[in-house]
């Protein structure tokens, strides 16, 4: 149960109440979610997991069989045929400004039924309130471990070795026998105990460092429950770590998490995570993302994660002040906008008493090193007049946005001008800094929609 109910927060769909514009959404899609669970849940009690999103009614239901322990339960004469229950976990989730998800579990739609059964809506077991509580409450401090915070440990030893010492007492002042014996019994097994936590504690620091990279940003510290929250016995409520999330990027804010539909990548498209990022973009260009029109095909197989970046990002004050600093009284009201068929550069070239205007594409495409892509800027050429000179210029313009907007992630590589005669820049990606909660993925595709850029990464 503490599982499932851990990586039911990696695949939440919230509604987005953005106040600020959104400058960024990572998706993380539902075929990634379900490899992580496979790869890194042993068999126990628990068995099968899997999410599925149900994008339209933004749901997630997590399901799997729970097989009971029967040479534990030999006492009751169990039936073999009640050792395994399926069961559907149900996750209606909210967010609030203040960053923090409320993932509600509805009672009526939280359920087990035995394996066997061959009526499952007859046979399902709506899971008690109580008994949901007292499973999210461990699975807040599971969480509180994975994101580093292994106080629960010291609070557990701290018991054990009280609960040693009050039975020591009570030994030297029992008299009977009987008593005194149980008395032993109970020390001893405490000591068992004591012994067991630093063990526990090292086998949960191995699994943070195995997994905690995509729970990192599911943080638990300081979280101030207040009646409002403390009132929802059935939900799991989570602070996200945004600087963990996205640390190239500052002073941002949750925008929302929802569920979307990829048609674009892969044979039948993909599901997907998505985590809205807002930020203060005062003096900037005030464009949010676009809608999803994913509808194009692209990808034979649909990424495992993507990263939507807006066209605001790009276009700070700091970047276009040196720009115009740059340009000089030659080049006037430059601009580079992100549309759909590519990052379209435009602006007027002054010659004697003339002022030109040119328009020209910049193509960013694959390239065929690993985690990298190409920028290349297309010939100039207004009336007759040659302005490929521009196109250090441009790519100079390009790269200083990329290296802002995404600090520490990009390193670049002049290559010249290609066989068609456009000069090309080639930007290198760090994808475990640009996703450093989703460990193992490359840099696959990368694609310019309008007002936004859109990398796409998963497994070569």
């Amino acid at each position: 149960m503490r599982l499932a109910l851990l990586i039911a927060a990696l695949c939440t769909s919230v509604q987005a109440r953005a106040a600020k514009p959104r400058v960024t959404s990572i998706f993380i899609s539902e075929h990634f979610i379900n490899e992580q669970l496979h790869a890194h849940l042993k068999p126990g009690l628990i068995r099968d997991l899997g999410v599925s999103f149900e994008t339209d009614a933004d749901k997630i239901y997590l399901r799997g069989t729970v097989h009971v322990p029967v040479e534990e339960l030999r006492a009751v004469n169990l039936d073999p045929s009640l050792t395994a229950y399926r069961f559907q976990l149900t996750i209606h989730p909210e967010a609030t400004q203040e960053g923090y998800l409320i993932l509600e579990f509805p009672l009526n739609e939280t359920f087990f039924y035995p394996a066997t059964s061959t009526n499952p809506k007859r046979d399902r077991v709506v899971i008690p309130v109580q008994m949901l509580s007292v499973a999210l409450a461990s699975v807040r401090g599971y969480f509180a471990a994975l994101s580093g915070d292994l106080s629960a440990f010291e609070r557990k030893a701290a018991k054990y070795r009280a609960l040693i010492q009050s039975n020591t007492r009570a030994i030297a002042h029992e008299k009977n026998p009987d008593a005194r014996e149980e008395l032993i019994d109970e020390r001893e097994a405490a000591k068992l105990q004591l012994a067991a936590v630093p063990i526990e504690r090292k086998q949960m620091i191995a699994l943070s460092k195995e997994v905690g990279g995509m729970l990192r940003f599911t943080g638990e510290k300081e979280l101030n429950l207040n009646d409002t929250f403390a009132a929802r016995q059935n939900a799991l409520i989570i602070k996200l770590n945004l600087a963990s999330l996205v640390p190239y990027l500052s002073g941002v804010t949750l925008g929302g998490v929802r569920l979307v539909h990829d048609n674009r990548d892969g044979v039948a498209g993909e599901n997907y995570f998505a985590v809205d990022v807002d930020a203060n973009l005062d003096g900037q260009n005030q464009a949010t993302l676009a809608a999803e029109a994913m509808d194009d095909r692209g990808l034979k197989i649909a990424p495992s994660a993507m990263i939507r970046i807006s066209q605001a990002l790009f276009e700070s004050d700091l970047v276009v002040s040196a720009e115009k600093k740059a340009l000089g009284s030659k080049l006037r009201d430059f601009k580079i906008e992100l549309k759909s068929d590519g990052v379209h550069v435009s602006g007027k070239y002054h010659k004697f008493i003339f002022n030109i205007p040119f328009d020209t594409t910049v193509d960013f495409d694959t390239a065929e090193a690993d985690d990298a892509f190409d920028v290349s800027v297309r010939k100039i050429q207004v009336m007759g007049m040659n302005l490929d000179f521009l196109s250090g210029f441009i790519l100079d313009s390009i790269r200083t946005r990329l290296d802002q907007s995404l600090r520490g992630i990009c390193t670049f590589k002049d290559l010249g001008e290609n066989k068609e005669g456009a000069h090309v820049l080639q930007v290198h990606v760090n994808p475990a800094q640009l996703l450093p909660a989703l460990p193992g993925l490359h840099l696959l595709d990368v694609e310019v929609r309008d007002s936004e850029f859109l990398l796409k990464v998963g497994r070569y």
